[in-house]
């Protein structure tokens, strides 16, 4: 199984990542650097290339003191994304975590 999983570097992407490998599954796990869930291109862009058959979405604006000066970051991350990864997955007939 192909997964894309999002927040690698976060608490608990970076635990389920080798979790998920422990299966046998392949998991691809990119970074801020290569996919910025801010951008909704972005997110389109990772998820045509990589093809998945099951995307995990731990990834979170969690700076609860910095949202409050950052509304639009923290609605990007926490609101838009996830809404996009759902119509995505919708298209692709997988599911959504």
């Amino acid at each position: 199984m192909r997964i894309l999983l999002t927040g690698v570097t976060g608490q608990v992407g970076h635990h389920l990542k080798p979790v998920l490998e422990a299966r046998g599954w392949e998991v691809i796990a990119p970074t801020r650097d290569t996919l910025d869930l801010a951008d909704p291109d972005s997110i389109i862009r990772t998820i045509q290339a990589v093809k998945p058959q099951l995307i995990i979405n731990p990834a979170a604006y969690t700076a609860v003191d910095k949202a409050e000066s950052e509304p639009e970051l923290a609605m990007a991350i926490n609101g838009i994304a996830p809404g996009i990864f759902a119509e995505q997955a919708k298209k692709l007939g997988i599911p959504l975590i």
